[in-house]
């Protein structure tokens, strides 16, 4: 897989099965920054993640045939907020973490929404939203939190490739 040419991509809903594997990836990918954060206790790391685990938001990510990340949104005052977003390390930078965002941000301007979220102080992960057009509107003592505003319904969205299935 090259950055050239992202793998073809699924997304299916989540299903009670997939808390272990997707702590798996979350924990591989946030390593660091829940150490930081939380502490490094694996115990304390994990009953963070089941507080913050409802099903009726999250998609798991399969590419390549395999269960990759998963990401969780949840309604919020006219936006959608993308509660989590993990990808495992393994399969960064291939372009998938854009392709599912666009699918997200698409789905959200078809209800003329705007896409929220937060991310950690720090993360590396802040210059890849910016580069999907999110910029930072505030702060917490963890977080900045950043906004994609909804396309004027005239706008069509021009975001969803042929790579990209949805189940």
């Amino acid at each position: 897989m090259t950055q050239a040419q992202p793998p073809t991509i699924l997304l299916r809903p989540g299903t009670a099965s997939d808390f272990r594997s997707a702590a798996v990836v979350y924990f591989r990918a946030m390593g660091e920054t829940l150490r930081r954060t939380v502490g490094s206790n694996p115990e304390s790391q994990a009953a963070l993640l089941l507080s913050l685990w409802d099903l009726g938001g999250i998609r798991i990510i399969v590419a390549a045939g395999r269960e990759i990340g998963w990401i969780q949104v949840a309604p919020a005052e006219a936006a959608v907020f993308v509660r989590h977003f993990c990808i495992d390390p393994d399969y960064q930078r291939l372009g998938i973490g854009s392709q599912v965002l666009r699918h997200v941000i698409d789905e959200a301007w078809a209800c003329g929404e705007a896409v929220t979220l937060g991310v950690v102080k720090g993360s590396p992960a802040r210059r890849f939203y910016e580069r999907l057009g999110f910029r930072a509107t505030h702060a917490d003592l963890h977080h900045h939190y950043m906004r994609r505003d909804a396309a004027p319904s005239s706008a069509p969205a021009d975001h969803t490739g042929p790579d990209f299935d949805s189940a």
